[in-house]
């Protein structure tokens, strides 16, 4: 007994924690990288446009707070969906879910490495540096600060946060009171098909919201505290995201933000703020990136340790340090994904849409398994502390499937589209991700295979909740 209370994670995570990790995870590098790539395809509606991006998020708020109030432990995304839709699906999801790691955190690095050169270059013109070793070096770090616990990385994110909040609020609102009426229209003037496919881009920059189930075997009270959290961290991205994107606008032209690129947000604050604007939005800049990257190998190695718990993956990817807690093999091997993906140097836009498509992949099989949890799992659904009514539960899950279809759609369509709009290109980026997918499926076949030839039935193990799993859950029932 003892040996197995050793290997599930500590809960040392309070609510003010929980929400500064999932507006970390959510806000990143995009809001800062990505807002002028996406300002420059649709104009000065891009603060509408991330605003309409939200509302997919709504319904993934409202199944994970289903969700995080059955089953609030590692991995919790993962470990539904295998129960309830099915082992293979599982593993398909599991790999889209490596997707979205190495796509997110490769963003997120990417970046970094972007903003320190050009905060640099502003006062050194002829500073040079490889953005790849800037990128890797800022992906060591934060492995390392995972590899020493819980308490330093929760502690560590909170810093970056109040960091990010404070300076977005503050170049939101010196752009809002130095708007030019002039900058704001026309509001549409790449036209509405150019808005939606902006908004399908900015469903990238809502992702992380549905990384918060995969702590939940950290969380302090988490039936309590991981739905709250979800709420209030929802409603703080919204505002912070309209805020920043309308301050851009408003207070320069969007056809100069799309010239400026990556560090419009940067510049635009040296230019209507003090001296001292640039580093109020560097410092912005660097706590929603690092946040980002912070969170995200928290939350992803979390999910590796709930596969290997099943088998899906060998054990030893479970293992936790011995004196830290940490899941220190499946911090290396986000680590080794990450630096990989910042090697293949795909765009930025590119990452953006990969995780755009694995997410709303995720979300449709995720969506259907929290609608049968209480058919499929109706001992854990009756600890719930928040119970949807039929009604409530088929309106986030038709909701959920509907904006999650749309999304996928015009994100293959997008795919195919040039620099004009027109549908003219090869969808790699939809080719690599059916490719994953694949790769999933192969994966769970052969490794079906071998642990039957060790005669370890593995739909066996993922038709159950593993041991350590309930365990998280039943330390929570017991609190």
């Amino acid at each position: 007994m003892s040996e197995q209370k050793t290997e599930i994670m500590q809960r040392k995570i309070g609510l003010f924690e929980a929400v500064s990790m999932i507006v970390g995870l959510t806000i990143g590098a995009g809001i800062f990288v990505l807002l002028p790539i996406m300002t420059g395809m649709t104009g000065p509606s891009i603060y509408l446009a991330v605003a309409v991006a939200g509302i997919p998020s709504i319904f993934i708020v409202l199944f994970e707070i289903q969700l995080t109030g059955t089953l609030p432990v590692t991995g919790a995304n993962y470990v539904t969906i295998t129960r309830v839709a099915g082992a293979a699906w599982g593993s398909i999801v599991a790999f889209a879910a490596v997707l979205a790691l190495m796509a997110g955190n490769v963003l997120m690095a990417v970046g970094f490495a972007q903003y320190v050169t050009a905060f640099i270059q502003s006062f050194n013109p002829i500073f040079s540096f490889s953005p790849e070793i800037l990128a890797i070096g800022i992906v060591l770090f934060f492995a390392m600060v995972n590899f020493f616990g819980v308490s330093v990385t929760s502690w560590m994110q909170v810093i970056l946060f109040l960091f990010m909040v404070i300076g977005m609020v503050i170049f939101g609102i010196v752009g809002a009171v130095n708007v030019n009426p002039v900058n704001l229209s026309p509001l549409f003037p790449k036209g509405a098909i150019m808005f939606v496919v902006v908004m399908v881009l900015g469903c990238m920059l809502w992702s992380g919201l549905i990384a918060l189930a995969d702590i939940g075997g950290d969380v302090k009270k988490p039936r309590r505290n991981l739905p709250l959290a979800l709420i209030i961290a929802f409603t703080a991205i919204l505002l912070l995201y309209v805020l920043q994107a309308y301050g851009l606008v408003a207070s320069m032209n969007w056809q100069d933000v799309a010239k400026i690129g990556n560090t419009a947000v940067m510049v635009d604050a040296g230019r209507i703020m003090p001296s001292i604007g640039i580093y109020i939005v560097f410092i912005a800049c660097m706590g929603a990136i690092l946040t980002s990257i912070n969170g995200t190998m928290w939350a992803c190695a979390r999910d590796l340790v709930a596969w290997a718990r099943d088998g899906l993956l060998p054990k030893s990817v479970a293992h936790l340090n011995p004196r830290f807690k940490s899941a220190d093999l499946a911090i290396l091997i986000i680590t080794i994904i990450s630096i990989l993906g910042i090697l293949l140097a795909a765009t930025i836009d590119k990452y953006a849409l990969a995780a755009v498509l694995a997410v709303v992949t995720i979300t449709i099989v995720l969506a259907w398994s929290v609608y049968k949890i209480p058919q499929k799992l109706p001992e854990l659904y009756s600890k719930s502390l928040i119970k949807f009514n039929p009604f409530w539960r088929l309106f986030t899950f038709l909701g959920a499937v509907i904006t999650s279809v749309f999304l996928l759609l015009m994100g293959i369509l997008l795919d195919t589209m040039d620099a004009q709009g027109n549908p003219t290109k090869v969808p790699w980026v939809v080719f690599v991700f059916l490719g994953v997918l694949a790769l999933g499926a192969i994966w769970y076949i052969s490794r079906k295979s071998y642990l039957r030839g060790k005669g370890i039935d593995l739909d066996a193990n993922l038709k159950k909740v593993a041991d350590a799993t309930l365990a998280e859950a039943e330390e929570k029932l017991t609190a």
